[in-house]
């Protein structure tokens, strides 16, 4: 009988202690939650595009489709401010002491090799697409430093670090800048302007940009879809999207001024007026002596370096095509889709034939480590497969590179005495007015004009669109996964410790 007893009385506790906890599971608690993982926290290894490819398919094949990539015009475009073409500069290491790399591909996403077509590669090359480079806050630029592989050919290491890889995120304008800041061989060197906070600029005499300083980001406004971006300029041939042309009104609408005269200006871009200054490279001849620099142990070209925002811009028409050799300036006043903006003219003096007056491809690292200008244009010519006389001339040329950054708020911009007086900024003779337009154009804000009202500008900015939250910088293991209980812990301990005081009792009772 008390066998019977005592087997009754335990079916029946752990009957109620069953019941009793179904019921808790449905009774409304406060939610307890262990921390979740932040994005990419999973990631116990990186092993490249295949570790990304794993949550992001398609990706490898949409970036080898890109121009990040492609680089397409650009690798055989000649420039007079490096003085040669990519293709044959490609890597390499200037001063192995020093620990000086050389080389355009230095700032290539491919991992050391030139870019091929993307038929054309194989699931090797697309393993060493560099993701991280622009994806990553964490990532270690040292790391990229050209070795030469068993092969002897030249490669760039990656930082496929764990924790570089965890902290992976939409690109944030620090990591644009890891090589956009220092083309043409140094910080703000080609365009002379930059895109940084007030507060946190690169130059000494930089203004910043407004749009920095509002916390916006390079993608917000060269935004992307497929890993294509907007942009566009007079020397950038190849793009991803040629048939858009980036601009400010589509943010800041076609009427962005309180001021109806202001808004009239219809064919002055934004620009004219929002970025007073360029500097940086501003002159270099390649053809006069080299000068050794006792620093880094190399030779280096003559040139004239400014700081940013102390060099007045030039002003032409421009129609946003590509300007190439043999071709006339993209815009001029009869072409309605052209519109007045500043530009930064560099000069240069370059070696070209005798005889054909074809330009002749530097080989960069023999200029660099040897001063040799004979050597350097020989063995360029050869490289680059163009034809060599054996006589090579001086020649001056005037590049205008577009300068769409450095912008100021409405408090430094130009305003009308700027331009409408005898002495202004604007060279209205050369960009196609009669000596009569002229006349009343410099004389609007003279001083016989009288005072102008003040100016206002109204800005116009689209919805904000929700941006993902950048991941922390984190050197810590990722979390476990998160934990979700319906009910109260406490609640939980008060009701196990009754249930077990119930049973103990009940046990003892019938023992």
């Amino acid at each position: 009988m008390n066998h019977r007893v005592r087997r009754t009385g335990r079916w029946f506790v752990w009957a109620w202690a069953l019941w009793l906890l179904c019921f808790l599971a449905w009774m409304p608690g406060a939610p307890v939650r262990a921390d979740a993982p932040e994005p990419h926290q999973y990631i116990e290894e990186y092993e490249g595009p295949r570790t990304c490819e794993i949550c992001h398919p398609g990706t490898v094949d949409e970036v080898v489709h890109g121009q990040h990539y492609l680089w397409s015009e650009k690798l055989d475009h000649y420039s007079p401010i490096p003085g040669t073409i990519a293709r044959i500069n490609w890597l390499g290491v200037l001063n192995e002491k020093l620990q000086i790399p050389g080389g355009c591909g230095r700032c290539h996403i491919g991992g050391g090799a030139l870019p091929k077509p993307p038929d054309q590669l194989s699931k090797e090359e697309k393993a060493r697409i560099d993701c991280l480079i622009c994806h990553s806050p964490t990532y270690d630029m040292s790391q990229r430093f050209p070795v030469r592989d068993e092969e002897g050919r030249w490669v760039l290491p990656q930082d496929r670090r764990v924790v570089t890889a965890r902290n992976a995120q939409r690109p944030t304008a620090e990591m644009c800048l890891r090589c956009h800041l220092n083309v043409g061989g140094g910080p703000l060197l080609k365009r002379g302007v930059d895109f940084a906070p007030i507060a946190d600029k690169h130059g000494e005499s930089s203004k910043g940009d407004v749009h920095a300083d509002a916390g916006m980001v390079c993608a917000d406004c060269h935004r992307a879809e497929h890993h294509r971006f907007l942009g566009y300029g007079p020397t950038i041939w190849g793009r991803d999207v040629p048939e858009k042309r980036l601009t400010c009104e589509a943010c800041h609408g076609t009427t962005p001024h309180q001021n109806d005269l202001l808004n009239e200006h219809t064919r002055l871009d934004c620009r004219t007026c929002h970025i007073p200054g360029t500097g940086g490279l501003v002159f270099r001849d390649w053809t006069a002596p080299p000068v050794y620099d006792p620093v880094n142990e190399l030779y280096m070209p003559v040139s004239d370096v400014r700081e940013p925002n102390t060099v007045p811009p030039v002003f032409r028409w421009f129609n946003g095509q590509p300007t190439k050799p043999g071709h006339p300036w993209p815009g001029s006043r009869e072409d309605e889709s052209a519109r007045i903006q500043p530009f930064k003219a560099f000069r240069g003096v370059i070696p070209v034939d005798a005889e054909s007056g074809q330009p002749l491809p530097l080989k960069l690292g023999i200029f660099f480590t040897q001063g040799d200008l004979e050597k350097a244009i020989q063995v360029g010519a050869k490289d680059a497969g163009v034809n060599y006389s054996g006589r090579w001339q001086g020649k001056e040329v005037t590049v205008y590179l577009q300068i769409s950054h450095g912008v100021v708020g409405k408090e430094d911009a130009r305003t009308c005495r700027d331009c409408h007086v005898p002495d202004g900024v604007m060279d209205f003779s050369a960009l196609g007015y009669t000596e009569e337009e002229k006349a009343k154009l410099t004389a609007l804000s003279a001083a016989t004009a009288g005072t102008r009202p003040p100016l206002t500008v109204k800005v116009v900015v689209p919805p904000p669109k929700p941006l993902p939250t950048p991941a922390p910088v984190s050197l810590q293991a990722s979390p476990p996964p998160g934990i979700h209980m319906p009910w109260e812990p406490v609640r939980v301990t008060l009701v196990s410790l009754l249930i077990l005081a119930l049973g103990g009792w009940w046990l003892v009772r019938n023992r």
